[in-house]
């Protein structure tokens, strides 16, 4: 027999070991946008200027901000998530297809 194997359980523990990463990303972009430099407390313009800036970096859209770094990790799981998943439906197709196919022979025969 040609071509490539695939185990499917190992791809389906590979699955679900991006989808708990996915899960704990979301935790971490839910934790961003609560994150406060709290020692930032005075109220000269540097310091709120600081102030903002830090929350920016930390829960902002802007590009580099870890809000938007989150966002483009989580993407990137849910693609690799699918492109799995779509493996695996692949091979299993394949796999009943053999399955039937092996059964008509032996009828066959």
């Amino acid at each position: 027999m040609t071509g490539f194997g695939l185990d499917p359980d190992a791809l389906e523990a590979a699955i679900k070991r991006l989808e708990d990463a996915r899960s704990e990303l979301q935790s971490l972009v839910r934790q961003a946008t609560l994150v406060e430099p709290h020692e930032l407390v005075a109220q000269d313009e540097t310091t709120k200027r600081a102030y903002k800036a830090f929350v920016d970096q930390a829960s902002g859209d802007q590009p580099g901000s870890l809000r938007s770094n989150a966002f483009a990790i989580r993407d990137e799981l849910d693609a690799k998530i699918k492109q799995y998943q779509a493996s695996l439906e692949e091979y299993r197709r394949a796999e009943d297809s053999a399955t039937i196919d092996a059964g008509r022979v032996n009828r066959e025969a």
